[in-house]
């Protein structure tokens, strides 16, 4: 997304980065194997993070400075994401003689004429899954967030050349390798402590994309540290997060219906639900999503992930994703 992907150099050495509220993970490549890349993560600070939105971009600055230092990356290019909450996702039609190559031209010259979007000056990208259909997706972000991490990884001798979407990432490293069937309807569920990315994937097209927070009191998750990886626990009654849980549980339901109902009138629905994330309660996200929905639901844990990547786990899917993009 942004015109820095516009970059064909080859990259060689890059750090794939993944920011939320409570984490910064890192994936350091040095050549084009991830199992020779150098893995880590680290703590955030509360308040560096409201919800996916960066607030205090001074106490980031001094974080990275230390950890560019320690993990000796500095001049390293930067591939991150877009704020899960920023990113908008708008089907357009176009005429057909305009390729895939000169659709990405297309939406910025129609911008404001037919193609209209809720925010000024924004950075988009162009997905096109069925050449000459007429038809593609535009994915869109107010430039101002993205800019701002961008900036702040210049400033530190770091450069910035692709911001990619989540959803994205993760369904890349899904069609990669668990062969995600053409003809069936995947609806995705990517989970992290304060929030879940929901998208719906079939036949190449993504048709669907929300991302829903979730109302957790940030204080009483506590970080603890052991062997280089980050656990977070929460410090309270675990049913009042359950809770909130539940509640997402019930909106997904919904999107289902909405799908099935109102989009295509009962004749088409989704054949299965993939889920995922980082969150501590994984195994109860699950085990609840396995209880309350008819549809088929696959859990892709860390054993699914280290099929294919011995090294990683899959709180990494969304950077394994990141690192599969052409650069």
């Amino acid at each position: 997304m942004g015109e820095k992907n516009m970059f064909k150099k080859k990259v060689k050495r890059y750090v794939a980065l993944d920011l939320n509220e409570y984490i910064l993970r890192a994936i350091v490549m040095t050549g084009n194997d991830i199992a020779q890349s150098a893995v880590y993560e680290y703590p955030l600070e509360k308040g560096i993070f409201d919800g996916d939105i960066l607030e205090d971009e001074m106490a980031l600055y001094e974080t990275l400075k230390t950890l560019i230092h320690e993990w000796g990356i500095k001049r390293y290019d930067v591939r991150f994401f877009v704020p899960d909450s920023t990113v908008m996702m708008k089907t357009f039609e176009h005429p057909t003689d305009v390729t895939s190559a000169k659709l990405k031209g297309y939406v910025e010259m129609e911008l404001g004429q037919t193609i209209h979007l809720p925010f000024s000056q924004p950075l988009i990208d162009v997905y096109d899954f069925k050449p000459n259909d007429g038809e593609a997706v535009l994915f869109a972000a107010p430039s101002e967030e993205i800019n701002k991490l961008a900036g702040l990884l210049d400033d530190l001798h770091l450069e910035p050349v692709t911001a990619d979407v989540r959803a994205l990432a993760t369904i890349r490293f899904l069609d990669k390798t668990i062969d995600l069937e053409e003809n069936k309807s995947y609806l995705i569920t990517e989970w992290s402590i304060s929030g879940v990315s929901i998208s719906i994937y079939t036949g190449g097209n993504v048709e669907f994309l929300r991302y829903q927070s979730i109302d957790t009191f940030k204080e009483k998750w506590e970080s603890r540290s052991e062997k280089d990886e980050i656990s977070f626990v929460y410090d309270g009654e675990i049913e009042e997060y359950r809770t909130q849980l539940i509640d997402q549980i019930a909106e997904i339901e919904r999107i289902l219906n909405f799908y099935r109902f109102s989009l295509y009138k009962g004749e088409k629905a989704v054949d299965e639900i993939i889920t995922m994330g980082d969150s501590p309660e994984m195994d109860y996200i699950a085990s609840e999503m396995s209880a309350n929905f008819v549809t088929p639901v696959t859990y892709i844990d860390d054993s699914q992930v280290q099929k294919y990547h011995p090294n990683l786990k899959s709180k990494h899917i969304p950077l394994i994703g990141l690192i599969y993009r052409e650069a």
